[in-house]
């Protein structure tokens, strides 16, 4: 009998197969042929009576319905489930893809209520994953959000990072047959045409980790006049200070209590991704530290009062 974690795995699979082909669909043989190359440490291979108990258990729980279409011998997602692509989004967080339960729960009940602001893009997660672990290039179109169109991009992918519910791939671009020896970071909800293609290899250690250890979440590009870490510092109330000691902003932050005051310090390299979030606490929070990252905010909050002149 199949493990709890390779049937949650399977399942997860089956679903995002089908969401990506949409209404063209699968013969089992095709989507059996997917399911055991899917994952480069387990075989989700399955039986054809499995794989019909499989798509039960997924109408059941998920209320994704995936029906055999007799007139072109292939399975499908029904209309409804074609039709409802936002509800299942939904139900296809991260958490849900570990614990099926949970999933369970919320399709079955309505007291459970999970962030409807889920990004695109996880249907590659697994091509992805597949491709880092292998050493595989990735190909495939990206479409930055103030471009028109996509452009063909080649990556040697190295490791996958997660920030406020997007997900990056990270690595190293190869342009005109070259590797360009900047890491660089592309969101897996702007990728399309997404494929694993020839084998690469990387002599030295890269620590993607250590890549992003002095900055707040995936932006490594810093503010203008900053090069490198700062102590940056800001004060709050003691009240709205609890909820930095729950949050941390960044795995360097040291909290300090000063004349009535909670003092936030962090340890990171300034980016508009860390402006944006400490703007986000509005009037409740004011940066003291560093001198020149006061000006810029000064400048940033100046700029959107005059969009209200």
């Amino acid at each position: 009998m199949a493990s709890k974690h390779n049937l949650i795995s399977r399942l997860t699979r089956i679903v995002e197969l089908f969401q990506a082909q949409g209404e063209h669909g699968f013969t089992f043989e095709e989507v059996n042929d997917r399911l055991k190359n899917s994952f480069i440490d387990e075989n989700h291979s399955v039986s054809l009576r499995t794989f019909q108990r499989d798509i039960k258990d997924i109408a059941s729980s998920l209320k994704i319905k995936i029906i055999y279409d007799k007139s072109n011998k292939k399975y499908v997602l029904s209309n409804d489930s074609l039709q409802d692509r936002s509800k299942n989004d939904q139900l296809f967080t991260i958490e849900s893809l570990k614990m099926l339960h949970i999933a369970q729960d919320i399709s079955n009940s309505n007291y459970i209520f999970i962030d409807k602001r889920k990004a695109s893009g996880l249907e590659n997660y697994n091509i992805i994953k597949g491709a880092i672990a292998l050493k595989k290039h990735l190909e495939f179109h990206y479409q930055k959000f103030d471009q028109y169109k996509a452009n063909f991009r080649k990556l040697m992918p190295l490791g996958l990072k997660e920030s406020k519910s997007r997900w990056y791939v990270v690595g190293y671009e190869i342009k005109n047959g070259l590797r360009i020896n900047t890491l660089k970071s592309f969101a897996l909800d702007r990728m399309e045409s997404c494929e694993a293609t020839t084998d690469f290899v990387l002599k030295e250690a890269v620590d993607i980790a250590a890549h992003f250890k002095d900055y707040v979440g995936v932006t490594t590009k810093p503010i203008e006049g900053f090069n490198e870490k700062e102590v940056v510092q800001f004060e709050t109330s003691i009240e709205h200070g609890k909820y930095f000691s729950t949050l941390p902003i960044h795995p360097s932050q040291q909290t300090t209590i000063n004349n009535g005051k909670t003092i936030v310090s962090l340890q990171v390299v300034p980016t508009m991704e860390l402006v944006a979030e400490l703007l986000a606490h509005n009037q409740e929070i004011k940066i003291i530290a560093p001198e020149k990252l006061v000006q810029t905010v000064k400048q940033i909050l100046s700029k959107n009062l005059k969009q209200y002149n």
